[in-house]
């Protein structure tokens, strides 16, 4: 099994513990997973509409940038 699927392999118990700390603390639970989809459907499309999927590089414009040395 890769790596990545080890990995993936805790986002269930994840969610689970979350669901659960949540409602120890006073939240409903039909509230807590309807907002988990709600967020995973924000966070979805917002890296969909993204062009390029990468993290930008910072731009080289500080001062001493255009100097020789």
């Amino acid at each position: 099994m890769s790596q990545n699927q080890n990995i993936l392999k805790e986002v269930k118990p994840k969610l689970l513990a979350l669901v659960d700390e949540l409602v120890a603390r006073g939240a409903e639970r039909s509230a807590v997973i309807y907002m988990i989809e709600q967020e995973s459907a924000q966070l979805r499309d917002g890296l969909d509409n993204r062009s390029d999927h990468q993290v930008e590089e910072p731009s080289n414009d500080w001062p001493a940038a255009g100097r020789s040395q």
